[in-house]
């Protein structure tokens, strides 16, 4: 008997110390959004704007990688087309604490009388061999949420 005492004592003992906030390591840059205000605005319905986008380390520990290991871009994707222009571009730090974002931004003359305005894509880049570097510290755990699409109309309510 008092070995089957020990033996729940020490079982719980062991439960007790489980801290269910103690998840494993992980790094998780996130594509978080894409925001746009107006810088001035020229007539009624043309302006300039500035686009930003925000990158955001999801995860729960801290993102370090070499340089030029991660790039963030902004793309304008013209609607009826194939492409994607390169507008801006971020060399992501080598180092993001857990919950830091970094934000860049590039600014453009919007005109609301154009009938398809673009789409701003936010996409963040890896270099091919991340996974394979060594380093656990940037190895993206959710690649589904490392770009982010604004629908360009949305920017003409500003005007």
């Amino acid at each position: 008997m008092k070995t089957m005492k020990l033996v729940l004592l020490v079982l719980f003992v062991s439960l007790q110390s489980c801290d269910k906030d103690d998840a494993d390591p992980f790094v998780d840059l996130k594509a978080e959004n894409t925001t746009y205000e107006l810088v001035s605005k020229t007539t009624a319905t043309t302006g300039i704007v500035r686009i930003t986008g925000h990158i955001k380390n999801v995860g729960n520990t801290t993102y370090t990688s070499g340089s030029n290991q991660q790039l963030a871009q902004l793309l304008e994707h013209p609607l009826g087309t194939t492409t994607n222009n390169v507008v801006a571009t971020s060399n992501i730090s080598t180092s993001l604490n857990a919950g830091a974002e970094v934000s860049f931004s590039y600014t453009r003359n919007w005109d609301i009388a154009i009938e398809f305005q673009p789409e701003i894509i936010l996409r963040i880049s890896y270099d091919p061999d991340i996974l394979i570097d060594g380093n656990s510290n940037n190895d993206d755990m959710d690649s589904s949420n490392n770009s982010f699409t604004l629908d360009g109309t949305a920017i003409n309510y500003l005007f």
